[in-house]
Protein backbone atom coordinates (compact mmCIF):
# COMPACT_ATOMS: atom_id res chain seq x y z
CA UNK A 1 0.00 0.00 0.00
CA UNK A 2 1.50 3.33 -1.10
CA UNK A 3 0.19 6.52 0.49
CA UNK A 4 3.22 8.67 -0.22
CA UNK A 5 2.96 12.45 0.26
CA UNK A 6 -0.68 12.47 1.37
CA UNK A 7 -0.31 15.79 3.15
CA UNK A 8 -3.81 15.81 4.65
CA UNK A 9 -3.58 12.29 6.05
CA UNK A 10 -3.57 12.30 9.87
CA UNK A 11 -4.23 8.58 10.49
CA UNK A 12 -3.81 5.35 8.57
CA UNK A 13 -6.83 3.34 7.44
CA UNK A 14 -8.14 0.28 9.25
CA UNK A 15 -6.01 -2.71 8.22
CA UNK A 16 -8.34 -5.42 9.52
CA UNK A 17 -9.61 -6.28 6.00
CA UNK A 18 -6.14 -6.41 4.40
CA UNK A 19 -4.20 -8.58 6.84
CA UNK A 20 -1.91 -9.97 4.12
CA UNK A 21 -0.31 -6.57 3.55
CA UNK A 22 3.48 -6.86 3.26
CA UNK A 23 4.49 -3.28 2.44
CA UNK A 24 3.23 0.04 3.80
CA UNK A 25 4.71 3.24 2.32
CA UNK A 26 3.82 6.44 4.20
CA UNK A 27 6.77 8.55 3.04
CA UNK A 28 6.12 12.27 3.12
CA UNK A 29 2.89 12.06 5.16
CA UNK A 30 4.05 14.95 7.31
CA UNK A 31 0.78 15.31 9.26
CA UNK A 32 0.16 11.68 10.15
CA UNK A 33 -0.24 11.21 13.89
CA UNK A 34 -1.69 7.74 14.49
CA UNK A 35 -1.23 4.32 13.02
CA UNK A 36 -4.47 2.33 13.40
CA UNK A 37 -4.24 -0.35 16.14
CA UNK A 38 -5.24 -3.01 13.59
CA UNK A 39 -1.63 -2.89 12.34
CA UNK A 40 -1.04 -5.66 14.91
CA UNK A 41 -2.93 -7.94 12.50
CA UNK A 42 -0.34 -7.45 9.75
CA UNK A 43 1.71 -10.52 10.54
CA UNK A 44 3.33 -10.41 7.07
CA UNK A 45 4.38 -6.77 7.16
CA UNK A 46 8.08 -6.59 6.36
CA UNK A 47 8.52 -3.12 4.83
CA UNK A 48 7.44 0.06 6.57
CA UNK A 49 8.56 3.38 5.07
CA UNK A 50 7.82 6.48 7.14
CA UNK A 51 10.46 8.85 5.90
CA UNK A 52 9.62 12.46 6.81
CA UNK A 53 6.67 11.53 9.02
CA UNK A 54 7.50 14.43 11.27
CA UNK A 55 4.77 14.14 13.90
CA UNK A 56 5.12 11.92 16.97
CA UNK A 57 3.50 8.63 16.00
CA UNK A 58 1.70 5.91 17.91
CA UNK A 59 3.03 2.58 16.60
CA UNK A 60 2.43 -0.90 17.94
CA UNK A 61 2.53 -4.55 17.03
CA UNK A 62 4.91 -4.59 14.07
CA UNK A 63 5.92 -8.18 14.67
CA UNK A 64 7.99 -8.97 11.58
CA UNK A 65 9.87 -5.75 10.90
CA UNK A 66 13.52 -6.84 10.85
CA UNK A 67 15.14 -3.41 10.83
CA UNK A 68 14.25 0.17 11.58
CA UNK A 69 12.80 1.94 8.54
CA UNK A 70 14.86 4.75 7.07
CA UNK A 71 12.40 7.25 8.44
CA UNK A 72 13.88 6.65 11.88
CA UNK A 73 16.98 8.53 10.86
CA UNK A 74 14.87 11.66 10.65
CA UNK A 75 15.67 14.26 13.27
CA UNK A 76 11.93 14.81 13.75
CA UNK A 77 11.26 11.51 15.51
CA UNK A 78 10.62 11.86 19.25
CA UNK A 79 9.07 8.48 20.08
CA UNK A 80 9.35 4.88 18.92
CA UNK A 81 7.02 2.93 21.22
CA UNK A 82 6.42 -0.78 21.05
CA UNK A 83 8.52 -1.87 18.06
CA UNK A 84 9.19 -5.60 18.13
CA UNK A 85 11.60 -7.23 15.70
CA UNK A 86 11.06 -10.67 14.23
CA UNK A 87 11.47 -12.90 17.28
CA UNK A 88 12.31 -15.92 15.15
CA UNK A 89 15.49 -14.21 13.96
CA UNK A 90 17.39 -12.85 16.97
CA UNK A 91 18.98 -9.48 16.33
CA UNK A 92 22.60 -9.08 17.35
CA UNK A 93 22.26 -5.29 17.27
CA UNK A 94 20.26 -2.40 15.83
CA UNK A 95 21.23 0.85 14.15
CA UNK A 96 20.33 3.99 16.09
CA UNK A 97 22.22 6.49 13.96
CA UNK A 98 20.67 9.90 13.52
CA UNK A 99 17.90 9.68 16.13
CA UNK A 100 19.06 12.84 17.83
CA UNK A 101 15.57 14.10 18.77
CA UNK A 102 14.36 10.76 20.13
CA UNK A 103 12.87 11.01 23.62
CA UNK A 104 11.41 7.54 24.14
CA UNK A 105 12.74 4.22 22.83
CA UNK A 106 11.15 0.83 23.47
CA UNK A 107 13.17 -2.15 22.24
CA UNK A 108 11.65 -4.65 24.66
CA UNK A 109 11.41 -8.35 23.79
CA UNK A 110 13.34 -7.96 20.54
CA UNK A 111 15.79 -10.83 21.15
CA UNK A 112 18.60 -8.29 21.11
CA UNK A 113 22.00 -9.75 21.89
CA UNK A 114 23.82 -6.42 21.75
CA UNK A 115 23.04 -2.71 22.17
CA UNK A 116 25.30 -0.49 20.04
CA UNK A 117 27.64 2.11 21.46
CA UNK A 118 25.89 4.65 19.23
CA UNK A 119 23.01 4.72 21.72
CA UNK A 120 25.09 7.21 23.67
CA UNK A 121 24.46 9.81 20.96
CA UNK A 122 20.73 10.04 21.79
CA UNK A 123 21.15 13.22 23.79
CA UNK A 124 17.41 13.90 24.10
CA UNK A 125 16.42 10.38 25.17
CA UNK A 126 14.39 10.39 28.41
CA UNK A 127 12.93 6.86 28.55
CA UNK A 128 14.65 3.64 27.48
CA UNK A 129 13.01 0.21 27.67
CA UNK A 130 15.13 -2.86 26.95
CA UNK A 131 13.06 -5.47 28.81
CA UNK A 132 13.27 -9.17 27.98
CA UNK A 133 16.35 -9.16 25.75
CA UNK A 134 19.33 -11.52 25.54
CA UNK A 135 22.40 -9.29 26.02
CA UNK A 136 24.91 -10.07 28.78
CA UNK A 137 26.21 -6.52 29.12
CA UNK A 138 25.37 -2.97 28.06
CA UNK A 139 27.56 -0.32 26.43
CA UNK A 140 29.39 2.15 28.62
CA UNK A 141 28.06 4.94 26.41
CA UNK A 142 24.78 4.78 28.36
CA UNK A 143 26.43 7.16 30.82
CA UNK A 144 26.36 9.80 28.05
CA UNK A 145 22.54 9.90 27.94
CA UNK A 146 22.38 13.18 29.82
CA UNK A 147 18.57 13.48 29.58
CA UNK A 148 17.70 9.91 30.58
CA UNK A 149 15.32 9.68 33.55
CA UNK A 150 13.80 6.18 33.16
CA UNK A 151 15.59 2.94 32.30
CA UNK A 152 14.03 -0.55 32.33
CA UNK A 153 15.84 -3.87 31.77
CA UNK A 154 13.24 -6.11 33.43
CA UNK A 155 13.55 -9.81 32.63
CA UNK A 156 16.94 -9.61 30.92
CA UNK A 157 17.96 -12.96 32.35
CA UNK A 158 21.41 -13.07 30.73
CA UNK A 159 22.45 -9.57 31.80
CA UNK A 160 25.46 -9.81 34.11
CA UNK A 161 26.67 -6.21 34.35
CA UNK A 162 24.98 -2.83 34.62
CA UNK A 163 27.41 -0.07 33.60
CA UNK A 164 27.56 3.35 35.15
CA UNK A 165 24.37 5.24 34.31
CA UNK A 166 23.87 9.00 33.94
CA UNK A 167 23.23 11.15 36.99
CA UNK A 168 19.96 12.34 35.46
CA UNK A 169 18.41 8.88 35.91
CA UNK A 170 15.52 8.71 38.38
CA UNK A 171 13.94 5.27 37.76
CA UNK A 172 15.96 2.07 37.30
CA UNK A 173 13.98 -1.18 37.05
CA UNK A 174 16.09 -4.32 36.74
CA UNK A 175 13.82 -6.97 38.27
CA UNK A 176 14.15 -10.62 37.23
CA UNK A 177 17.71 -10.13 35.98
CA UNK A 178 18.69 -13.48 37.45
CA UNK A 179 22.30 -13.39 36.20
CA UNK A 180 23.04 -9.83 37.35
CA UNK A 181 26.14 -9.76 39.55
CA UNK A 182 27.58 -6.29 39.06
CA UNK A 183 26.28 -2.74 39.33
CA UNK A 184 28.73 0.11 38.90
CA UNK A 185 28.47 3.76 39.81
CA UNK A 186 28.62 6.05 42.82
CA UNK A 187 26.57 5.06 45.87
CA UNK A 188 25.64 8.75 46.27
CA UNK A 189 24.12 8.72 42.78
CA UNK A 190 22.33 5.43 43.41
CA UNK A 191 20.67 6.80 46.53
CA UNK A 192 19.20 9.69 44.56
CA UNK A 193 17.00 7.51 42.37
CA UNK A 194 14.51 4.64 42.54
CA UNK A 195 16.30 1.30 42.04
CA UNK A 196 14.34 -1.96 41.80
CA UNK A 197 16.25 -5.26 41.76
CA UNK A 198 13.57 -7.81 42.58
CA UNK A 199 14.49 -11.46 42.04
CA UNK A 200 18.16 -10.75 41.38
CA UNK A 201 19.65 -13.57 43.47
CA UNK A 202 23.30 -13.03 42.50
CA UNK A 203 23.43 -9.32 43.25
CA UNK A 204 25.05 -7.89 46.40
CA UNK A 205 26.89 -11.09 47.19
CA UNK A 206 30.02 -9.01 47.70
CA UNK A 207 30.56 -5.31 47.09
CA UNK A 208 33.62 -3.13 47.54
CA UNK A 209 33.91 0.60 47.07
CA UNK A 210 36.74 3.06 46.86
CA UNK A 211 37.31 6.18 48.94
CA UNK A 212 35.06 8.25 46.68
CA UNK A 213 32.12 5.92 47.15
CA UNK A 214 32.35 4.41 43.68
CA UNK A 215 31.06 0.85 43.58
CA UNK A 216 33.75 -1.56 42.42
CA UNK A 217 33.19 -4.97 40.90
CA UNK A 218 30.81 -7.27 42.74
CA UNK A 219 31.58 -10.97 42.91
CA UNK A 220 29.24 -13.91 43.24
CA UNK A 221 29.86 -15.85 46.44
CA UNK A 222 29.15 -19.56 46.10
CA UNK A 223 28.76 -19.79 49.87
CA UNK A 224 25.91 -17.28 49.99
CA UNK A 225 23.47 -19.59 51.72
CA UNK A 226 26.11 -21.23 53.89
CA UNK A 227 28.12 -20.10 56.87
CA UNK A 228 28.36 -16.29 56.99
CA UNK A 229 27.01 -15.80 53.48
CA UNK A 230 23.99 -13.78 54.52
CA UNK A 231 26.10 -11.57 56.77
CA UNK A 232 28.38 -10.88 53.80
CA UNK A 233 25.33 -10.00 51.70
CA UNK A 234 23.89 -7.71 54.34
CA UNK A 235 27.26 -6.02 54.76
CA UNK A 236 27.58 -5.66 50.98
CA UNK A 237 24.11 -4.15 50.70
CA UNK A 238 24.95 -1.75 53.52
CA UNK A 239 28.19 -0.79 51.76
CA UNK A 240 26.26 -0.33 48.52
CA UNK A 241 24.23 2.27 50.40
CA UNK A 242 27.44 4.02 51.44
CA UNK A 243 27.64 2.67 55.01
CA UNK A 244 31.20 1.31 54.96
CA UNK A 245 31.87 0.20 58.52
CA UNK A 246 30.26 -2.33 60.81
CA UNK A 247 28.82 0.40 63.00
CA UNK A 248 25.27 1.38 62.26
CA UNK A 249 26.04 4.45 60.18
CA UNK A 250 22.39 4.48 59.22
CA UNK A 251 21.68 6.56 62.34
CA UNK A 252 24.72 8.78 61.78
CA UNK A 253 23.51 10.29 58.51
CA UNK A 254 23.12 14.04 58.28
CA UNK A 255 19.61 13.82 56.87
CA UNK A 256 16.35 12.33 58.12
CA UNK A 257 13.51 10.46 56.42
CA UNK A 258 15.38 7.18 55.94
CA UNK A 259 14.11 3.61 56.28
CA UNK A 260 15.86 0.26 55.98
CA UNK A 261 13.87 -3.00 55.83
CA UNK A 262 15.31 -6.53 55.80
CA UNK A 263 13.18 -9.69 55.63
CA UNK A 264 14.31 -13.31 55.45
CA UNK A 265 13.31 -16.75 56.62
CA UNK A 266 14.50 -17.33 60.20
CA UNK A 267 13.25 -17.25 63.78
CA UNK A 268 15.90 -15.67 65.99
CA UNK A 269 16.16 -12.05 67.10
CA UNK A 270 19.37 -10.11 67.64
CA UNK A 271 20.37 -9.08 71.17
CA UNK A 272 20.67 -5.54 69.79
CA UNK A 273 16.92 -5.10 70.37
CA UNK A 274 16.89 -4.35 74.09
CA UNK A 275 13.12 -4.06 74.56
CA UNK A 276 11.49 -7.40 73.82
CA UNK A 277 8.26 -9.36 74.07
CA UNK A 278 7.93 -13.13 73.70
CA UNK A 279 4.23 -13.34 74.58
CA UNK A 280 2.49 -11.09 72.08
CA UNK A 281 2.76 -8.51 69.36
CA UNK A 282 3.19 -5.40 71.55
CA UNK A 283 6.34 -3.88 73.06
CA UNK A 284 5.97 -1.17 75.70
CA UNK A 285 8.96 1.12 76.27
CA UNK A 286 9.23 3.33 79.34
CA UNK A 287 10.77 6.68 78.44
CA UNK A 288 13.34 8.25 80.77
CA UNK A 289 12.22 11.14 82.93
CA UNK A 290 14.64 13.43 81.09
CA UNK A 291 13.41 12.34 77.64
CA UNK A 292 14.69 14.81 75.03
CA UNK A 293 13.54 14.66 71.41
CA UNK A 294 16.59 16.57 70.20
CA UNK A 295 18.81 13.65 71.28
CA UNK A 296 16.58 11.05 69.64
CA UNK A 297 17.99 9.61 66.38
CA UNK A 298 15.45 6.93 65.46
CA UNK A 299 14.64 3.34 66.26
CA UNK A 300 15.00 -0.23 65.10
CA UNK A 301 12.39 -2.98 65.31
CA UNK A 302 12.36 -6.73 64.79
CA UNK A 303 9.43 -9.12 64.56
CA UNK A 304 9.53 -12.90 64.09
CA UNK A 305 6.27 -14.28 62.72
CA UNK A 306 4.62 -16.77 60.43
CA UNK A 307 1.60 -16.50 58.17
CA UNK A 308 -1.42 -18.69 58.74
CA UNK A 309 -2.91 -17.72 55.38
CA UNK A 310 -1.92 -15.52 52.40
CA UNK A 311 -0.94 -12.10 53.64
CA UNK A 312 -2.33 -9.16 51.71
CA UNK A 313 -0.80 -5.67 51.96
CA UNK A 314 -1.07 -4.62 55.60
CA UNK A 315 0.15 -2.00 58.01
CA UNK A 316 3.02 -3.70 59.76
CA UNK A 317 4.01 -1.45 62.67
CA UNK A 318 1.96 0.97 64.75
CA UNK A 319 3.71 3.30 67.22
CA UNK A 320 1.61 5.19 69.76
CA UNK A 321 2.11 7.54 72.70
CA UNK A 322 0.84 6.85 76.20
CA UNK A 323 -2.45 8.59 75.33
CA UNK A 324 -2.92 6.65 72.06
CA UNK A 325 -1.67 9.23 69.56
CA UNK A 326 0.12 7.83 66.50
CA UNK A 327 3.84 8.51 66.15
CA UNK A 328 4.49 6.89 62.77
CA UNK A 329 2.18 8.18 60.03
CA UNK A 330 4.07 6.08 57.45
CA UNK A 331 3.42 2.55 58.72
CA UNK A 332 2.73 0.67 55.49
CA UNK A 333 5.11 -2.08 54.41
CA UNK A 334 7.24 -1.40 51.28
CA UNK A 335 5.98 -3.33 48.29
CA UNK A 336 9.15 -5.41 47.85
CA UNK A 337 8.90 -6.56 51.49
CA UNK A 338 5.17 -7.16 51.33
CA UNK A 339 5.67 -8.99 48.04
CA UNK A 340 8.14 -11.29 49.77
CA UNK A 341 5.64 -11.91 52.56
CA UNK A 342 2.84 -12.58 50.10
CA UNK A 343 4.61 -14.74 47.50
CA UNK A 344 7.48 -16.43 49.27
CA UNK A 345 6.36 -17.32 52.76
CA UNK A 346 3.13 -19.14 52.04
CA UNK A 347 3.00 -22.91 51.64
CA UNK A 348 5.85 -23.91 53.94
CA UNK A 349 4.40 -25.08 57.25
CA UNK A 350 5.84 -23.85 60.56
CA UNK A 351 8.28 -21.55 58.81
CA UNK A 352 9.05 -18.23 60.47
CA UNK A 353 10.02 -14.92 58.90
CA UNK A 354 12.26 -12.31 60.51
CA UNK A 355 11.55 -8.71 59.57
CA UNK A 356 13.97 -5.95 60.61
CA UNK A 357 13.09 -2.28 60.26
CA UNK A 358 15.32 0.69 61.02
CA UNK A 359 13.96 4.21 60.68
CA UNK A 360 15.34 7.70 61.06
CA UNK A 361 12.57 10.21 60.62
CA UNK A 362 11.94 13.70 61.86
CA UNK A 363 8.46 13.05 63.22
CA UNK A 364 7.27 16.03 65.24
CA UNK A 365 4.83 13.85 67.19
CA UNK A 366 7.80 12.40 69.10
CA UNK A 367 8.33 15.84 70.68
CA UNK A 368 5.18 15.21 72.71
CA UNK A 369 6.21 11.72 73.74
CA UNK A 370 6.49 11.08 77.48
CA UNK A 371 5.97 8.33 80.05
CA UNK A 372 5.94 5.46 77.55
CA UNK A 373 5.39 4.48 73.93
CA UNK A 374 4.00 1.23 72.52
CA UNK A 375 4.98 -0.62 69.35
CA UNK A 376 2.34 -2.95 67.90
CA UNK A 377 3.17 -5.40 65.11
CA UNK A 378 0.54 -6.60 62.62
CA UNK A 379 -2.18 -5.04 64.73
CA UNK A 380 -5.62 -6.64 64.20
CA UNK A 381 -4.15 -8.99 61.60
CA UNK A 382 -5.55 -12.52 62.03
CA UNK A 383 -3.35 -13.96 59.25
CA UNK A 384 -0.17 -13.46 61.30
CA UNK A 385 1.15 -15.34 64.32
CA UNK A 386 3.87 -13.34 66.10
CA UNK A 387 6.52 -15.41 67.91
CA UNK A 388 8.48 -12.51 69.38
CA UNK A 389 9.21 -8.85 68.74
CA UNK A 390 11.73 -6.28 69.85
CA UNK A 391 12.51 -2.56 69.69
CA UNK A 392 15.46 -0.31 70.35
CA UNK A 393 15.39 3.49 70.57
CA UNK A 394 18.63 5.15 69.46
CA UNK A 395 19.99 8.29 71.10
CA UNK A 396 23.04 10.49 70.63
CA UNK A 397 24.87 8.82 73.51
CA UNK A 398 24.43 5.42 71.84
CA UNK A 399 26.28 6.67 68.80
CA UNK A 400 29.23 7.75 70.93
CA UNK A 401 29.97 4.21 72.10
CA UNK A 402 33.49 3.00 71.27
CA UNK A 403 32.54 -0.68 70.96
CA UNK A 404 32.43 -1.30 67.19
CA UNK A 405 29.84 -4.06 67.62
CA UNK A 406 27.59 -1.98 69.85
CA UNK A 407 25.44 -0.76 66.98
CA UNK A 408 26.22 -3.51 64.50
CA UNK A 409 23.18 -4.12 62.34
CA UNK A 410 24.35 -7.66 61.61
CA UNK A 411 25.01 -8.65 65.21
CA UNK A 412 23.57 -12.08 66.03
CA UNK A 413 21.58 -12.28 62.79
CA UNK A 414 21.14 -15.92 61.92
CA UNK A 415 21.93 -17.24 58.46
CA UNK A 416 18.63 -17.61 56.60
CA UNK A 417 17.49 -20.66 54.69
CA UNK A 418 17.60 -21.07 50.92
CA UNK A 419 14.19 -19.47 50.48
CA UNK A 420 15.54 -15.98 49.83
CA UNK A 421 14.61 -12.65 51.30
CA UNK A 422 14.21 -8.97 50.57
CA UNK A 423 15.83 -5.65 51.47
CA UNK A 424 14.61 -2.10 51.00
CA UNK A 425 16.22 1.27 51.65
CA UNK A 426 14.56 4.63 51.17
CA UNK A 427 16.08 8.05 51.63
CA UNK A 428 14.90 11.60 51.07
CA UNK A 429 15.57 11.39 47.31
CA UNK A 430 15.35 7.75 46.27
CA UNK A 431 15.10 4.09 47.19
CA UNK A 432 16.63 0.66 46.51
CA UNK A 433 14.57 -2.55 46.45
CA UNK A 434 16.23 -5.96 46.26
CA UNK A 435 14.96 -9.50 46.64
CA UNK A 436 16.66 -12.81 45.99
Amino acid sequence: MKLRYCFNLTATPDFSEITNLEELDLEGCVNIVTVHPSIVMLKRLVVLNMRDCRRALNLSGCLNVNQLPEAFSSRWWTSIPGFIWNQQHPQRSVSLAGLHMLKRLNLSYCNLEQVPESIGSLSCLKSLYLNGNNFTSLPGSLSQLSSLTRFHVIGCKKLEVLPELPGSLYDLYASDCTSLIEVTGSSNTLRRRINVFRNCPKLFKNVTSDSDGSILKTRCLDSFITSQGFIHSLSAFREYLGFKTNRCEFFLQDFYDCDLHIAYRGKSMSKWFTNRSCTGNVVKIELPSDWCYDKFRGYGTCVVFKCKKPLKPVKGISVKTFYGGKLNPFDTIPSVINGYFEKEVIGIQDSYITWLHYTKREILGWRKAKNFVTFSFFENEDAVEVKECGVRLVYDEDLQQQDVTYLSMSQDIATPSQHGGAMYFSGPCGSISWSW
